[in-house]
Protein backbone atom coordinates (compact mmCIF):
# COMPACT_ATOMS: atom_id res chain seq x y z
CA UNK A 1 0.00 0.00 0.00
CA UNK A 2 1.33 3.42 -0.88
CA UNK A 3 0.51 6.86 0.50
CA UNK A 4 -1.37 7.61 -2.75
CA UNK A 5 -3.78 4.72 -2.09
CA UNK A 6 -4.80 6.02 1.35
CA UNK A 7 -7.52 8.51 2.19
CA UNK A 8 -6.18 10.91 4.81
CA UNK A 9 -8.29 13.54 6.50
CA UNK A 10 -7.42 16.13 9.10
CA UNK A 11 -6.02 19.58 9.34
CA UNK A 12 -2.36 18.89 8.69
CA UNK A 13 -1.19 19.22 5.11
CA UNK A 14 1.44 17.05 3.50
CA UNK A 15 2.21 13.38 3.75
CA UNK A 16 2.08 11.24 6.86
CA UNK A 17 5.31 10.54 8.71
CA UNK A 18 6.98 7.19 8.08
CA UNK A 19 5.71 5.95 11.46
CA UNK A 20 2.14 7.11 10.74
CA UNK A 21 2.18 5.43 7.34
CA UNK A 22 3.55 2.18 8.79
CA UNK A 23 0.97 2.20 11.59
CA UNK A 24 -1.92 2.96 9.25
CA UNK A 25 -0.86 0.38 6.71
CA UNK A 26 -0.60 -2.34 9.36
CA UNK A 27 -3.88 -1.32 11.03
CA UNK A 28 -5.80 -1.03 7.73
CA UNK A 29 -4.75 -4.58 6.82
CA UNK A 30 -6.26 -5.81 10.10
CA UNK A 31 -9.36 -3.57 10.31
CA UNK A 32 -10.48 -2.07 7.00
CA UNK A 33 -12.77 0.93 6.98
CA UNK A 34 -11.29 3.07 9.74
CA UNK A 35 -10.89 6.82 9.23
CA UNK A 36 -7.43 8.42 9.50
CA UNK A 37 -6.89 12.10 10.38
CA UNK A 38 -3.49 13.81 10.23
CA UNK A 39 -2.96 16.48 12.87
CA UNK A 40 -0.13 18.49 14.39
CA UNK A 41 0.27 20.31 17.69
CA UNK A 42 0.90 24.05 17.75
CA UNK A 43 4.65 23.33 17.89
CA UNK A 44 4.43 21.17 14.74
CA UNK A 45 4.58 17.76 16.48
CA UNK A 46 2.66 15.35 14.20
CA UNK A 47 0.05 12.91 15.45
CA UNK A 48 -2.60 10.69 13.91
CA UNK A 49 -6.22 10.29 15.00
CA UNK A 50 -7.96 7.06 13.95
CA UNK A 51 -11.72 6.82 14.30
CA UNK A 52 -14.58 4.38 13.89
CA UNK A 53 -18.21 5.53 13.85
CA UNK A 54 -20.73 3.18 15.45
CA UNK A 55 -23.80 3.50 13.24
CA UNK A 56 -27.25 2.34 14.28
CA UNK A 57 -30.01 2.85 11.75
CA UNK A 58 -29.17 5.99 9.83
CA UNK A 59 -27.27 7.82 12.55
CA UNK A 60 -23.92 7.78 14.28
CA UNK A 61 -24.51 6.62 17.85
CA UNK A 62 -20.90 6.76 19.11
CA UNK A 63 -17.35 7.18 17.83
CA UNK A 64 -14.27 5.36 18.98
CA UNK A 65 -11.10 7.41 18.63
CA UNK A 66 -7.46 6.51 19.02
CA UNK A 67 -4.41 8.79 18.98
CA UNK A 68 -1.10 7.51 17.60
CA UNK A 69 2.19 9.36 18.00
CA UNK A 70 5.74 8.89 19.22
CA UNK A 71 4.37 8.24 22.75
CA UNK A 72 2.22 5.28 21.68
CA UNK A 73 -1.54 4.77 21.39
CA UNK A 74 -4.37 6.14 23.53
CA UNK A 75 -8.02 5.60 22.80
CA UNK A 76 -11.57 5.75 24.08
CA UNK A 77 -15.05 6.99 23.27
CA UNK A 78 -15.27 10.43 21.68
CA UNK A 79 -17.42 12.71 23.84
CA UNK A 80 -19.03 14.22 20.73
CA UNK A 81 -18.59 11.80 17.79
CA UNK A 82 -15.62 14.01 16.73
CA UNK A 83 -17.94 17.00 16.35
CA UNK A 84 -15.78 19.19 18.60
CA UNK A 85 -12.91 16.92 19.62
CA UNK A 86 -11.44 16.24 16.16
CA UNK A 87 -8.03 17.87 16.13
CA UNK A 88 -7.73 17.72 19.90
CA UNK A 89 -5.44 15.25 21.61
CA UNK A 90 -7.29 12.59 23.59
CA UNK A 91 -6.12 14.11 26.86
CA UNK A 92 -7.36 17.58 25.87
CA UNK A 93 -10.70 16.13 24.75
CA UNK A 94 -11.07 14.53 28.19
CA UNK A 95 -11.15 10.99 26.81
CA UNK A 96 -11.50 8.64 29.78
CA UNK A 97 -8.22 6.69 29.69
CA UNK A 98 -8.93 4.49 32.71
CA UNK A 99 -12.35 3.25 31.61
CA UNK A 100 -12.87 -0.41 30.72
CA UNK A 101 -13.32 0.52 27.04
CA UNK A 102 -10.13 2.58 26.83
CA UNK A 103 -6.70 1.67 25.47
CA UNK A 104 -3.35 3.07 26.55
CA UNK A 105 -0.10 1.51 25.39
CA UNK A 106 3.30 3.27 25.38
CA UNK A 107 5.41 3.15 22.23
CA UNK A 108 8.61 2.28 24.07
CA UNK A 109 7.24 -1.16 24.88
CA UNK A 110 6.19 -2.12 21.35
CA UNK A 111 6.96 -2.00 17.66
CA UNK A 112 4.64 -0.15 15.27
CA UNK A 113 3.27 -3.50 14.10
CA UNK A 114 2.52 -4.49 17.70
CA UNK A 115 0.80 -1.16 18.35
CA UNK A 116 -1.30 -1.68 15.20
CA UNK A 117 -2.24 -5.20 16.34
CA UNK A 118 -3.26 -3.90 19.78
CA UNK A 119 -5.27 -1.09 18.16
CA UNK A 120 -7.00 -3.55 15.81
CA UNK A 121 -7.94 -5.83 18.70
CA UNK A 122 -9.29 -2.82 20.61
CA UNK A 123 -11.37 -1.50 17.70
CA UNK A 124 -13.17 -4.84 17.24
CA UNK A 125 -13.46 -5.91 20.90
CA UNK A 126 -16.91 -5.83 22.54
CA UNK A 127 -17.72 -2.45 24.06
CA UNK A 128 -20.74 -1.33 26.03
CA UNK A 129 -22.35 -4.67 25.30
CA UNK A 130 -21.87 -4.61 21.53
CA UNK A 131 -19.19 -5.07 18.92
CA UNK A 132 -17.49 -2.01 17.49
CA UNK A 133 -17.26 -3.34 13.99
Amino acid sequence: MTVDELDWGGQRGGDPTAAELAFMTALAALVPGLDYWLHADDDGTPWLLVSLDIVEGDSIRDTLRLDFDERGIRGGWSPACLNWDDGMRAEDALIEMSAPDSLVHPAGESSIDDLARRAAEWFVAPKRGRFAS
